[in-house]
Formats: structure tokens, sequence, C-alpha cells
């Protein structure tokens, strides 16, 4: 009992030793302005086939806003990464980082979806400053085809022999632009040191190791596996970070905003007309046909959707541009009266 009343106090002791000054983080990023990311060592590689009209863009409010800070403080892609029916393929690369296991890569991402197939990869590499995307190995994928809301993930690193330099990377991909892919935002990226116990914490403990050998030689033998153990748990805790989440090898923490709620008494946005069955007459649904007209949009939008070619462009021998439309197009025809012809 004396023994693991000493090992306990040792343990406690050691806990507050091992919580040291908090080291500035090895990359920092809130996007407030992409263009100076090429300066500061980012590194754009759009290999969509064929290239569209965008590629990494300043987020756009409008569409959603930035997790914090100002509202177009993230960056953004979306399908037009390549022409449509292509494939995006578009990468971002972080700055060249000192890398050694326990270092997290933290990140908030947003996938919009709207029921086309959105997703993002992330990626390492160990090859110093190279930007070869071949020797990017990837560490994990996120997609989905609704709105995600911003999800704040974290990703550590392990498994490196040895400390090394390299960079991470942020890859949009999107198989067929005329069936997936809508719009992505990337916000918050940070890659944080691992914690590590300060020397009077090591000495501490090896002392504490020799002084329960002292022990063990006049009384009961102590099992040294049981006690390595306990050494080598008290060396890999780690500090909290100033989210309050602490984080531990091999996994993956994912904190959910929550979602908006919509006003009470409101429903979604958007033109309802209600067809009479037995008049045919349109008017106003009532608040009952109203929202079984609401449940039958969201049982629509529940699978998937298949997106419609681009129109097609004509132009007529006798001048002027056309468009052939489909039925999925809304057609109207306008009709010239003569002149003093009633209207």
């Amino acid at each position: 009992m004396d023994l693991i009343k000493r090992w306990a106090g040792l343990l406690a002791v050691a806990a507050g030793c091992t919580v040291s000054a908090s080291a500035a983080p090895l990359l920092n990023e809130g996007f407030n302005d992409i263009s100076t990311l090429a300066a500061n060592g980012w590194v754009f590689v759009n290999n969509s086939s064929p290239p569209g009209s965008t590629a990494w863009f300043q987020g756009v409010p409008t569409v959603f806003p930035a997790a914090t800070g100002a509202a177009d403080s993230y960056i953004a892609a979306n399908l037009n990464n390549a022409a449509f029916g292509g494939a995006i393929s578009n990468w971002l690369l972080t700055p060249q980082l000192a890398l050694s296991n326990g270092e997290s890569l933290n990140f908030s991402l947003r996938l919009l979806g709207e029921g086309f197939l959105d997703t993002v990869e992330v990626y390492l590499s160990t090859n110093g400053a190279s930007t070869s995307l071949g020797s990017f190995n990837l560490l994990s994928a996120f997609d989905s085809a609704t709105d995600t809301g911003w999800l704040d993930h974290s990703l550590l690193v392990g498994g490196l022999a040895a400390p090394a330099t390299g960079r991470f990377a942020f890859r949009y991909v999107v198989d067929d632009t005329s069936v997936n892919g809508d719009y992505i935002g990337i916000d918050n990226v940070s890659v944080n040191a691992a914690a590590v116990p300060t020397p009077g914490t090591v000495a501490l403990i090896v002392l504490g190791l020799c002084a329960l050998a002292g022990v063990s030689r006049k009384r009961k033998p102590v099992s040294w596996l049981a006690v390595s153990g306990l050494a080598l748990m008290g060396t890999t805790v780690q500090a909290l970070p100033e989210d309050g989440v602490m984080t531990f090898p091999h996994v993956n923490v994912v904190t959910r905003q929550a979602a908006p709620q919509p006003a009470a008494g409101r429903d979604a946005g958007g033109l309802k007309a209600y067809k009479d069955p037995a008049t045919g007459k349109l008017g106003n649904p009532t608040p009952e046909q109203s929202a079984a007209l609401d449940a039958a949009i969201r049982a629509s939008a529940a699978g998937p959707k298949v997106r419609a070619a681009a129109p097609r462009m004509i132009h007529p021998p006798h001048g002027g541009v056309g468009m052939v439309l489909d039925n999925s197009q809304t057609p109207y025809s306008v009709v010239p009266h003569a002149k003093g012809e009633q209207k």
C-alpha cells in the first residue's frame, strides 16, 4: 500500500511539471486574404481535366460565411474547377514544415453538397519542400452530398521513423462535374507541435523509478512492466489546447457546430402554388397543403440528383442566337400582335 501511495504522489508531482509553456503553432492561417498565400509558401496545383473557369478563391459570404472572423475569410473551391463533365483534382499545399510524431493538423471544413457529392482529401508528404504530388500519402477523406455546416477536424502525425520536413495538402476531388460537385470551404488551418515533457519531469520519473527500485529490494517485488507502463503513460499526456479538447495519438477529434434553425412558424422559402384537384385552378395553399408540399419536396430531394447538360446554342441563318431547351427548362412563347389588333 505504501508503494502505491509513493507512486501516486510521484505521478501527481510529475503531472504538475509536464505542462510547459505553450509553444507557438508551426502554422496558423485564417485565409483573410488568399492573395498573400503564395508569398508565404502555400502552393496551388489545379490538375482538373479539362480545367474549368475557377481554382481556389476567396470565400463567398453569400454562399456561406466563414467559420470565424470576417464573412469571406476562408478559402473555397467549386464545381467550376473543371469544365462541365470533367474531373476535379484541385490541390492546396501548405508551406514546408518541420514534422514529428504527435504534431496535429487542425482545420475547419464545410461541404455544401446540395444533392451533389463533394469530397475533400487530406495528405502528408515528408519530402521536404517538394511539390511532387506523387510523394503525398492520404491521411483522411471527407465527403457529403448535403450541407455539413462547419466541422472542426484534427489529424495527428504518427509513424515517422525520425523527424522530417514536408507539407500537408488538401485536395478537392470530383469524378464528374455533370453529376457531382458543388462548393467547399476550408478555414482556420493550424499545425501544432507535439507536447514534450520538460527535462525536470523526465528527471523526476527517473528518480522515482530508482526510488521504487530501492523499495522493491526491501519489500515485495514490483512488476517492472507495470512500472514502465505507468512511466510511459506519464510522458504521453498532452497539455489541453486552447479549445479545451485533449488530443491523443490515433484519434480524430471532430467538433460539430449546431446548424442554424429556422425561426418559429417559418417554413422553407420559395414560391408554392397549389392546384385544386377538383377545379384544376391554381391558388395559395392552406397551411396543411403547404406542409404536404414541403414533405414532397424533401422526399424528392433525398435521392441522388442528375445534373442536366448545358443547353446547346444555335445560330439561325437569318441571324440572332438561339438556345435548345429540354423538358427540364421552362419554355415561354411570345406572340406578336398586328397593329390595331386586340391584345
